[in-house]
């Protein structure tokens, strides 16, 4: 800038002291130097006249050039200012075409919200001070995560299923120790203490930082750890501070660029930050494609140097990730899997592995997470294609492992280990009534009682019959019956056997060969239920009563007994029982003896009652039916009803009773009562009820709630109204509201009313604003909602007709189109003129015109002439279509033009008679 000064002034000196001649270079000089920082000459020129300066015209004698230079620092620190402001709207707006690209093709696609989201996100990120083009590599790794496909490979399973991210800034990871500085990165250097200091540089071009007071301090290609020793030794020099309080930080890691090629699911250009491995570069880019490796994977660095990348090495020790991080136009190449094979069967990972040229079977089963516990170690079965055939072959892995050597493998071998299926068979069982049922080891000489004795019986085991279940070579079961008292009193018996594999002893209960007899006691009883029958056949009406905890105090004094056939269970008879006398004198009759599955029923004396109520209903708040008692009051029925309603007539109770006579005949009786608002009964006394009573509380006459009916739209005061006379109608409401507004459009209004599902009724509010008599000035009711759209300058057309010819798709996306008004125009001169006529499938006398106000008009066909319906502001025109059923299709394609037919065979025997005629002339 000072340089820029001192041409300016030297030309204005040089110009007014000497010739054109030697003060132009110095102007084209000034010029060349304005021209290398981007600033046009006129624009410069503009300024400096603005603020009363002519560049051209300088006095040096006279001018002030303190002045004169902090004006021009000062114009050319607006203009540099500008430039970069447009610079900046250049790249928004490159950015903008970019992202209006991949939004329309996303749209294409169908997913408009998807782009838009989209957007959103990238412009959230540059609101945040994320540079525009690290957003948008960053939206598009994003939107790069679609479903993947399976994994093929192990390895691939780690950028399939998401499990590598990628590092937006520093804020998502501590960088490591041997992070590499570069042009870009922000750093912080925190001190506190003796000295207190907090301050931010960038790693300039250059690759240093110039903190203030301080020499600049070269740190790019210098690690983390490095640096912040060396920041510490410069940044002691002025400060005081001990070691541990002294701390730099990475802030925002610069933005490189990494390029994926070969064979990964995304290849290209990806701009990350720095913080990130080759590991998170291979995850922007989903990672290898199906046929891509993951064990011999490149990374090239920009100064030639070579790394293999083993994404198994990652997979065992993540540690490894810190060998591999990125410089700027690094290369990372996925060559085609070499050595791929397949291992199945009993391994805790059954899949397809990559391996190295040196790896072997050893390797392949550490891979696959080792064998599994029932693996069959001395037959590994490796499956190979040789010699253009396939062979298998059988490998002992428990020999190999004990010599320490290994079984060498090919690409496209299928390693099969094969587990152990049969079970265990040195067993024998016991089951039934025994202690410690089970299965058991079998022993060289053991016999049947040492597994009885092993078991132990149970107190109800049937010891003189048990079998056991013996399996024969030929799959057949044998049934060995014993006398288990027997073999335990003479254990060296014959026929206390030893025990073979899989011997099954059954010892039975003897309560499996006792039919269980039971009885019910039910009804007014404390403990309903059934019970076990006694065995010696002694049980009586008493006994059982005491069994279910005794009788309730609503019991009868009566019970009976229902007796079952005890073959067929079925009911057999029913035996009354005088159950008050059975339980005072047991010695009695009553006392009735049980017999297996009888059921003992008590009854409740309360169901053999009539169950007499009181019922009020009307207008009372809660109307019920209560249970009838002597002691209840008409005070007390209206009190336990909630009260009487604000709506309730004091002067009119009306109680409906009903009379029976004695031959059981009934009749109605009705009597009026007034009470006060204490419910007493005006006149004094009381009314005593009776049962069956029915009370009915009359509304009062001519008592009704505020009603209200709703205006929606253009009235100048749209809301709920009252209806505030008898039979209102519906302009006297409008008029209450303000009146229609400017803008209404009263052709279109509509009438809903809810009241008994009526719905919407069509009417012509256009006309009652005319004339108040009108037919369609509808008396209002409660709840109706009258809706007053603004006024509408269009017609609209939808249906069959031609207007593709005339408009593209998305005037017609909708499937209809808006046109103006013409005044006393038919449907049908709408459709000729702005739709190109009626359609294939269209048919005149199916135009209709739907109203404003909801009413449909339909062309009305004459004999030799239609009649199309007028059109109104804001209707809609529709042309109907012809439904063919399929049937009708095909008998059209199936009839045939006999007309057409005909004419051609005419023309040719009109062809062919005067073919004869010229041949005969000719002769």
């Amino acid at each position: 800038m000072k340089k820029v000064l001192f041409l300016l002034v030297l030309f204005a000196i040089l110009s007014f002291s000497l010739s054109a001649q030697i003060s132009l270079p110095n102007k084209e000089q000034a010029f060349r130097e304005l021209n290398k920082r981007g600033i046009s000459v006129e624009d410069f020129r503009t300024k400096m006249l603005e603020r009363g300066y002519d560049i051209d015209n300088i006095d040096p004698l006279t001018v002030n050039l303190t002045a004169l230079e902090a004006e021009v620092q000062d114009v050319v620190r607006e203009l540099e200012q500008e430039k970069e402001a447009q610079q900046i709207e250049e790249e928004i707006a490159i950015a903008q075409d970019t992202l209006k690209e991949i939004e329309d093709e996303i749209v294409e696609e169908g997913s408009e919200d998807v782009a838009k989201a989209s957007a959103e996100r990238i412009k959230q990120l540059v609101d945040e001070g994320i540079p525009l083009e690290e957003a948008i590599a960053r939206e598009l790794i994003e939107t790069g995560k679609e479903d993947l496909p399976k994994t093929q490979i192990y390895g691939q399973h780690i950028f399939r299923n998401k499990d590598i991210n990628v590092y937006n800034s520093a804020v998502d990871i501590r960088p490591p120790e041997n992070y590499v500085l570069g042009v870009g990165d922000v750093i912080t250097v925190l001190i506190w203490g003796a000295s207190i200091e907090n301050a931010t540089f960038e790693i300039n071009k250059s690759g240093f930082i110039q903190p203030s007071g301080m020499q600049r301090i070269n740190l790019k290609g210098v690690t983390y750890a490095k640096a912040r020793e060396l920041l510490r030794r410069r940044f002691a020099e002025n400060y005081r501070f001990r070691p541990e309080e002294f701390e730099v930080t990475i802030d925002n890691a610069r933005t490189i660029t990494v390029n994926v090629q070969g064979e990964a699911i995304n290849t290209g250009s990806f701009n990350l930050p720095a913080l990130n491995t080759a590991y998170n570069a291979l995850a922007a880019a989903n990672g290898p494609s199906d046929i891509g490796s993951v064990r011999n994977i490149k990374l090239i660095h920009s100064n030639g140097e070579v790394k293999q990348v083993d994404i198994y090495e990652f997979i065992l020790d993540p540690s490894k990730v810190k060998d591999f991080f990125l410089l700027n136009n690094d290369y990372i190449f996925i060559p085609v899997a070499d050595k791929v094979v397949n291992i199945e069967g009993a391994v805790n990972r059954p899949f397809a592995y990559e391996l190295i040229q040196s790896e072997g079977l050893e390797k392949l089963i550490q891979y696959a997470g080792g064998l599994k516990e029932n693996a069959i170690q001395k037959a590994i079965q490796v499956k190979r294609f040789e010699n253009d055939e396939e062979i298998i072959i059988d490998v002992n892995y428990k020999e190999l492992t004990k010599s320490g050597r290994d079984f060498p493998l090919q690409k496209g071998d299928v390693i099969v280990v094969n587990e152990i299926m049969a079970s265990y068979e040195n067993f024998a069982e016991i089951e039934g009534a025994v202690e410690f049922p089970g299965r058991y080891e079998i022993t060289n000489g053991m016999r049947f009682t040492d597994l009885i004795r092993k078991a132990g019986l149970d107190k109800d085991a049937k010891k003189d019959d048990a079998f056991v279940k013996r399996t024969r070579p030929d799959g057949q079961i044998q049934s060995i019956r014993i006398d288990i008292v027997e073999l335990l009193q003479n254990p060296s018996s014959t026929q206390n056997e030893e025990l073979q594999s899989e011997d099954r002893i059954i010892v039975f209960s003897q309560a499996n060969f006792v039919d269980q007899q039971t009885f019910v006691i039910g009804g007014a009883i404390r403990i309903p239920g059934e019970h076990p029958y006694d065995p010696t056949e002694n049980l009586r009406v008493e006994d059982a009563v005491l069994i279910g905890g005794g009788v309730t105090p609503e019991a009868t004094d009566f019970a009976y007994i229902h007796r079952r056939d005890p073959e067929t269970k079925k009911l057999k008879e029913y035996v009354r029982v005088n159950l008050k006398n059975a339980i005072e004198n047991p010695n009695s009759a009553d006392n009735v003896l049980l017999r297996p599955n009888d059921s003992l029923v008590v009854y409740d004396y309360t169901d053999f009652l009539d169950k007499a109520f009181v019922k009020v209903e009307g207008a009372v708040r809660n109307g019920a039916q209560f249970r009838y008692d002597e002691t209840l009051t008409l005070k007390d029925v209206l009190t336990l009803s909630g009260g009487l309603r604000l709506d309730a007539a004091y002067s009119r109770i009306d109680i409906s009773s009903l009379l029976i006579d004695g031959d059981n005949e009934t009749r109605t009786v009705v009597k009026t009562i007034e009470i006060d608002e204490n419910y007493n009964i005006i006149g004094g006394g009381d009314y005593q009820l009776q049962p069956y009573d029915l009370i009915y509380v009359r509304q009062a006459p001519e008592f009704e709630f505020q009603q209200t009916v709703l205006i929606k739209g253009e009235v100048k005061f749209p809301g709920k109204h009252p209806i505030i006379d008898d039979n209102e109608k519906i302009w006297n409401v409008i008029q209450r509201a303000g009146g229609l507004t400017n803008e209404a459009f009263p052709e279109g209004a509509t009438l809903y009313r809810p009241e008994d599902n009526v719905g919407y009724v069509i009417m012509n509010l256009d006309e009652v604003r005319k004339d108040q008599n009108s037919i369609h000035n509808f008396i209002l009711k409660e709840g109706d909602i009258i809706e007053i759209p603004k006024r509408k300058d269009f017609v609209s057309i939808t249906g069959a007709t031609k207007a593709k010819e005339l408009y593209p798709d998305r005037i017609l996306r909708t499937g209809r189109f808006n046109v103006p008004h013409h005044k006393s125009k038919n449907a049908k001169w709408y459709i000729d003129e702005y739709a190109a006529g009626i359609g294939e499938y269209g048919r005149s006398r199916l135009i209709t015109v739907e109203h404003p106000n909801g009413q449909i008009e339909k062309t009305r066909n004459y004999i030799l002439f239609k009649s199309y319906p007028k059109v109104e502001k804001g209707s809609t025109i529709k042309v109907g279509k012809i439904v063919k059923t399929e049937r009708e299709i095909e008998k059209e394609k199936r009839d045939i033009d006999w007309g057409r037919v005909f004419a051609d065979s005419v023309a040719q025997a009109t062809a062919i008679l005067s073919l004869i005629l010229l041949t005969q002339n000719v002769n």
